[in-house]
């Protein structure tokens, strides 16, 4: 049986056009009975945006603890693994009879959505702070909105221009103005973080155009087993993995299950009701977090734009997301008479 004869593939094997899908009303998501093209934002959806910034956020610490102990490679392999091996034993029987009928696709979104980021950001984190790390990686939805335009056919609107620019200059603020040591390491972590910022851009549009009709935890299982098996070969190359100490076997076990295992799903499925753009402003809440867990465990300085920095990214969400706060008038004001109007 081909994947498209498949009854449970052909719906999403040869997705229709973005245009024709997003105006299809009659099929509903099984999850909440919304419209496949039903790309609103409830509060929700932004619940789990500052969910999955706080979990994210933590990733770089725990990266930034357990990288230098055992190879960033490595620490980029473990973690996959870990969340592979705990999300398996959950979806794993019901990921193989999907994701068997296209394996190309679920190796490119392995590779884009966790093999290349998790290598780039542990690579990162050896040089750069995790707020500054984060922050660098904050650059996801301004590539996300730019491939969402070219590829998606999403119209690029003010209010969204406006959103991503705060939302960046909130980043900047988040990290006190730091400068950064100069030197030829800087650069490269600096690129490696901007990198995995690329690579979670190309792979939110590519899940979205190629594989929007997927469960979250099963495409979130497939993306982590593909990326386990790919990243296998460098890692082995690497050489054997180094000794962590207690604090690094803590911090595997964290990133693995708490920054891994747990958000993917839920971001998968946010990624599924809304659109990359939308999905890949979390990357504007994760610096806000990063920069309070480090401070916390690593003693690193928190600048003192924390607080107005924060304010600008949930005002950046709230463009970005295109999010219409209503304005009352207060209750005095509406039972006031209305002026008599005469002639001069």
């Amino acid at each position: 049986m081909s994947a498209v004869q498949h009854p449970g593939f052909r719906v999403y094997a040869h997705p229709a056009p973005v245009a024709a899908r997003d105006h299809d009303a009659p099929t509903r998501d099984r999850g909440n009975g919304r419209a496949p093209g039903d790309q609103s934002v409830t509060s929700a959806h932004i619940a789990q945006l500052v969910f999955l910034g706080a979990v994210w956020g933590a990733a770089f610490l725990f990266l930034r603890i357990a990288g230098p102990q055992v190879g960033p490679v490595w620490a980029a392999e473990i973690r996959i693994a870990i969340g592979a091996a705990i999300l398996v034993l959950v979806a794993g029987r019901r990921t193989w009879a999907i994701a068997r009928h296209d394996l190309r696709a679920f190796a490119v979104v392995g590779a884009t959505f966790s093999a290349i980021p998790f290598t780039l950001l542990a690579i990162a984190t050896l040089t750069l702070p995790t707020g500054v790390a984060a922050v660098l990686n904050a650059s996801t939805p301004l590539f996300t909105a730019v491939l969402g335009v070219i590829v998606l056919k999403q119209s690029m609107t003010a209010r969204l221009m406006a959103g991503l620019g705060i939302g960046f200059v909130a980043v900047v603020i988040l990290v006190g103005w730091s400068p950064l040591p100069p030197g030829l390491p800087t650069i490269l972590a600096a690129a490696a973080a901007v990198g995995a910022a690329i690579s979670y851009a190309v792979a939110g549009t590519f899940v979205r155009r190629r594989l929007p009709g997927i469960g979250g935890v099963e495409l979130a299982t497939a993306q982590l087993v593909g990326g386990a098996i790919l990243l296998l070969p460098l890692a082995l190359a690497t050489g054997a993995p180094g000794t962590p100490s207690f604090d690094g076997v803590i911090a595997l076990l964290a990133v693995g299950t708490l920054s891994t295992a747990l958000p993917w799903p839920i971001f998968l499925r946010l990624l599924s009701q809304t659109t990359p753009t939308i999905a890949s402003t979390v990357t504007f809440v994760v610096p806000a977090f990063a920069i309070a867990w480090g401070s916390m465990v690593l003693a690193e300085p928190i600048g003192a734009g924390l607080l107005g920095g924060f304010g600008l990214v949930l005002v950046s969400l709230v463009l970005v997301a295109g999010i219409r706060v209503p304005l009352r008038r207060p209750a005095i004001l509406t039972r006031l008479p209305r002026p008599l109007v005469t002639g001069s």
